[in-house]
């Protein structure tokens, strides 16, 4: 699925229109780099050239890791996750000393 623009043409905003479509209003002279763009879905208007529309794209096709997290929801649970682990780990190897001289102690009480 191809994201979305919208586009000023000084009269009226139109769209939505993909990327390739802003691209061939530009070819065909119907639009210039110097009309303001937006994507769908932001509220911040930018001339076209200022837009790598090609770039865009290839974000939508390949997102990253975090955004698929956060596009599915499960951003938060990840980072809890981490979190958990994280607190786990420190606690079984940062105070790992402690827990060897305990155990040490408990062997040679017996």
């Amino acid at each position: 699925m191809a994201r979305k623009f919208y586009y000023d043409t000084g009269e009226e905003k139109v769209g939505p229109v993909s990327g390739e479509d802003l691209l061939r209003l530009r070819a065909s002279g119907d639009i210039s780099d110097e009309t303001w763009v937006r994507r769908a879905d932001s509220a911040t208007w930018r001339p076209l050239h200022s837009v790598n529309l090609h770039e865009e794209e290839e974000k939508l096709r390949n997102p990253g890791f975090f955004t698929l997290l956060k596009q599915s929801g499960l951003l938060v649970p990840f980072i809890f996750l981490v979190v958990a682990v994280g607190l786990i780990l420190l606690t079984l190897f940062g105070f790992w000393p402690i827990l060897l001289i305990g155990l040490l102690i408990w062997l040679f009480k017996k």
